[in-house]
């Protein structure tokens, strides 16, 4: 399918599309839930969606595409590139494209761009009426073309819900997305109900490739749309980097709709969603056989409610006043691997910026004894675990901060501790079990309840020693160390030190929030 981006690119085909939809008023775009899809992204989705289907598309039988939120129709330009490439012709191509969209205007553009197209690729629209389809219609209540018998859906469908005011539905939103997916759709995405519902437009063996908030592969609010099509997934798309202007990290379920024989013969045989995003992100499949964290530690996250008390009581560091014995307030952004940055890097806390955060313990309402404890600190929405010991119990952390508190009192036990949860094979199983759970691709977010799966080295000597190389310093020379106390035959250490590696760069590259 790279043969369709060439052509394209030779042709020099217009950007009425992309100026169109640039030019909406940004309050618009945030209420419709509207953002303008770069052309390779479209490309590279089209060539997904595609992918099952290289015969049909050769054998020069009747194939159909649809974007039922088509905007100004970068996708069905995008389409119309690639089956030319597979050996359409221009008009055939054009004669299975579908194109539906609640705004007139945005139509129009897709009319312009198609016909332009056309013209292009040799198809005189004045001697011949072209056989593309385009209507006006709400994705959410309206038919669709072919809707049921379509081959391919593709796009990248209107983003919103019921939590920001700028994209709650309207009632016959409401009632459209209760009735594709048979129950009250509360806050799940908009994109979301609109994917159960491509779903149901494509015949057996047809297949979906929309774009969606990265929050559908693991929120509580997605669960009803992973429910729904879990049957048909295949694979997931995640690009590595935020794409739109929207505030939001984004991904793309490869699904393809299976007989009700495939489903009940094939259902103990469905990855989870977790598993997809993780090959997706490129994270190694590797068996950890060691015993649970929970063995040497018990693990702990404050609620909501306390990081706003906590807040209330935080304060700048004084040496001259009595602040200065006050325990020092750590958030998510002030741990590195093995390393405090407190006093170093700025927090933000509550819309205030500290440089030396500490809680004045006598504003609480209550006091919390675990806080005080010697404790290994866990950052969350990490490329990779991060942590910091505290030997003396004299760090305060942030929610959502994870404590481990070890079993066994003294700094070896500390030092074990801290060891087993920086040691690269954790970061990978960690990124296995919660991918595409964060804010952003590729971060890591664990529970305190999760950490306490986290399978320990299975070698103590080795584990030993690369505790001992963490507390004098030596981060690399520990991750080599403690990869190889986990039993892993030579290509799974390697692979895990390579992603580890990459992910370390990365996260030093994108830095991250100081705040909660």
């Amino acid at each position: 399918m790279g043969s369709a981006r060439r052509l394209r690119n030779s042709l020099n085909v217009s950007d009425l599309g992309r100026d169109y939809e640039t030019s909406l008023d940004p309050t618009r775009r945030r209420r419709d839930g509207v953002h303008y899809t770069p052309r390779e992204v479209a490309d590279e989705l089209v060539e997904r969606a595609f992918a099952a289907h290289g015969q049909a598309i050769a054998s020069g039988t009747r194939f159909s595409v649809c974007d039922p939120t088509c905007g100004a129709g970068v996708f069905l330009l995008a389409a119309a590139d690639a089956l030319v490439a597979a050996g359409r012709t221009p008009f055939d191509a054009l004669t299975g494209l579908r194109g539906m969209d609640i705004d007139p205007d945005a139509l129009e553009v897709a009319r312009a761009e198609l016909v332009g197209w056309a013209r292009t690729h040799g198809v005189a629209a004045e001697q011949q009426e072209l056989p593309f389809v385009l209507i006006v219609g709400d994705a959410l209540n309206d038919t669709w073309p072919d809707d049921g018998r379509l081959d391919v859906v593709v796009g990248n469908p209107p983003f919103g819900g019921q939590l920001a005011g700028a994209t709650v539905r309207d009632e016959s939103a409401v009632a459209g997305a209760a009735r594709i997916l048979g129950r009250p759709a509360g806050y799940t995405d908009t994109a979301g109900v609109l994917l159960v519902r491509a779903l149901d437009a494509v015949r057996v063996g047809g297949s979906v490739v929309f774009v969606q908030p990265l929050s559908v592969l693991g929120s509580r609010d997605g669960a009803i749309v992973r429910d729904l099509v879990s049957d048909a997934l295949e694979s997931i798309w995640i690009p590595d980097d935020q794409l739109f202007d929207a505030a939001v990290s984004v991904c793309a379920p490869v699904l393809r709709k299976p007989s009700a024989a495939e489903s009940a013969a094939d259902s103990h045989l469905i990855p989870t969603w977790t598993e997809l995003a993780a090959e997706a992100m490129g994270v190694p499949s590797v068996h950890l056989r060691g015993e649970q964290l929970s063995t040497i530690a018990d693990c702990t996250a404050g609620f909501r409610h306390e990081f706003y008390e906590v807040a209330n009581a935080t304060i700048e560091q004084d040496s001259r006043t009595e602040s200065a014995n006050f325990p020092r307030l750590i958030t998510v952004g002030l741990i590195d691997p093995a390393r405090l940055l407190w006093g170093e890097r700025a927090a933000r806390i509550a819309g205030t910026t500290f440089t030396h955060p500490v809680v004045d313990v006598s504003k609480l309402v209550k006091e919390f004894a675990l806080r005080k404890r010697p404790k290994i600190l866990v950052a969350t929405q990490t490329r990779i675990i991060e942590a910091v010991a505290d030997y003396d119990g004299s760090l305060w952390p942030s929610v959502p901060v994870i404590s481990a508190l070890p079993l066994r009192d003294g700094e070896e036990a500390m030092d074990l501790l801290l060891a087993a949860v920086l040691a690269p094979p954790a970061s990978v199983w960690a990124a296995r079990q919660a991918a595409g759970t964060a804010r952003s691709p590729g971060a890591v977010r664990l529970s305190a309840t999760q950490l306490e799966l986290l399978p320990l080295p299975t070698n103590p000597e080795q584990w030993r020693a690369g505790a001992a190389q963490l507390r004098a310093g030596e981060l690399e020379a520990a991750a080599v160390t403690l990869t190889d106390a986990y039993g892993l035959d030579q290509n799974e250490q390697t692979a895990v030190l390579n992603w580890w590696t990459l992910q370390s760069k990365r996260r030093k590259r994108q830095g991250k929030t100081t705040g909660l």
